[in-house]
């Protein structure tokens, strides 16, 4: 953990920016990641550092009054331009995620709430009142019926965050009633966002004022870290697929938020060897210092166990199951049945990951569903659907697959190294890592 709260430190260094008071990376300056970097260096003692940091990060949130789709949510970068207004060409700034990010309420308010309940005492009363009223503000704002309870790391950082607000909400409630019908939260084995999860459920466990928002936060826990005490494979030092969402097929690629809350807790989690602004995600680096001061509680609940004897995890959401294969050199995860089309482009439905290196399948953008099936000890077979509505596009290929190294190729058939891929009637790309 030292190792990598020390590259943190560094990066933190390389990147502030002192004539604009914020973090630049990308080459923009990044809201979010001031935040995170203001509480770093109340960490590390920097209080003037980061009372500048915050009171910059305060003047990006968009008022009240503003149109309620991004009321009272942040700006991702400083100079990102207003929603609402026009671009150059005359388009309307108001489509989600690319002019404004509605989750940037829960982000920064959680942020904000952690950074002034810790460490208030070092900041001045203007400053703690400014945050009180950005964090209520980021909170009353948020729309209703917009987080469904099954898109979990939000819903999650919102029912936190109305418990200790004192605002009413149903997402409570809803939540806990997915998790217990399903038996795990609906965004389900994400190496980005079970980790979020994951903080935000001890936040709920830790800090919130009613039993059902206490009892929802232990729940998330106890049944997160009971899947992962099974898809944890500690040769890999990583989680078996399949994934909701992710941002790659190999955590060693790119920053996983879950390698960095499992460093917090003193778990050896796979990483890029290099972090620099060319590194995948390194943003997200940024969340070390919340996770190791938030997120102790989990080393009671889980332990990772070496792998052995082949072991196996199936997980049903209703039609969907997700069925993860662990043995002492190989994981293979794979998914039956999800015809949801929320995050496509980020969907996992079939990872390996072996001594011989790592394979996965990713969707393309006229993907409507993809199915594996397992025919066979190492023998799997895909099928997929491509949408066919007016405006969609459709490529030679079907489906993209990502290997470390190529695969060896037959007609609708690949073998690497002990796994067969099967591909009946499916055109598919192979793509290989740029070194």
């Amino acid at each position: 953990m030292s190792a990598l709260r020390d590259a943190l430190n560094v990066m933190h260094e390389q990147l502030w920016d002192d004539d604009r008071g914020m973090v630049r990376l990308y080459g923009i300056h990044l809201v979010r990641e001031t935040a995170l970097g203001a509480f770093l260096d109340l960490e590390n003692g920097n209080t003037a550092r980061a009372e500048r940091a915050l009171r910059e990060v305060l003047k990006h949130q968009y008022p009240l009054h503003a149109d309620s789709r991004w009321a009272g949510t942040f700006k991702t970068h400083a100079d990102q331009p207003d929603a609402g207004g026009r671009d150059a060409d005359g388009r309307q700034r108001v489509t989600e995620w690319r002019d404004y990010d509605p989750n940037w309420r829960q982000f920064l308010a959680v942020i904000l709430w952690v950074t002034e309940r810790l460490y208030g005492h070092v900041l001045t009363e203007n400053l703690r009142t400014d945050m009180q009223r950005a964090v209520t503000g980021a909170v009353t704002s948020e729309t209703t019926n917009r987080i469904e309870p099954g898109y979990s790391n939000i819903a999650l950082m919102q029912s936190w965050l109305a418990d200790v607000s004192g605002q009413p909400s149903t997402l409570i409630d809803e939540v806990t009633a997915q998790v217990q019908r399903d038996g795990d939260i609906a965004e389900y084995n994400s190496p980005t966002y079970d980790a979020i999860s994951l903080f935000a459920a001890c936040l709920l466990a830790d800090f919130a004022t009613s039993p059902a928002a206490r009892h929802l936060g232990n729940s998330v826990i106890a049944r997160v870290c009971s899947r992962l005490q099974i898809v944890w494979h500690p040769a890999f030092a990583m989680q078996a697929g399949p994934h909701s969402r992710s941002y790659g097929v190999n955590p060693r690629r790119y920053v996983s938020l879950m390698a960095v809350l499992m460093t917090a807790i003193d778990v050896p989690a796979a990483g890029p060897t290099t972090l620099n602004d060319a590194t995948t995600h390194v943003h997200d680096l940024y969340f070390l210092p919340l996770f190791e001061r938030l997120c102790g509680r989990l080393r009671r609940n889980f332990s990772p166990q070496p792998v052995t004897t082949p072991r196996r995890h199936v997980q049903r959401f209703g039609e969907v199951t997700a069925t993860s294969i662990l043995e002492p050199g190989m994981m293979v995860g794979f998914e039956h049945g999800r015809r949801g089309r929320f995050a496509l482009d980020q969907y996992s439905p079939f990872s390996m990951i072996s001594k011989h290196g790592y394979l996965g399948i990713r969707t393309r953008s006229d993907t409507d569903w993809v199915d594996l099936f397992e025919l066979a000890p190492h023998v799997y077979q895909v099928r997929s659907a491509r949408r066919v509505i007016p405006g969609v596009q459709h490529d030679a290929a079907a489906l993209t697959i990502v290997a470390s190294r190529a695969p060896v190729m037959h007609e609708n058939e690949l073998i690497f190294g002990e796994m067969t891929l099967q591909f009946p009637s499916l055109t598919v790309e192979v793509r290989l890592p740029r070194e």
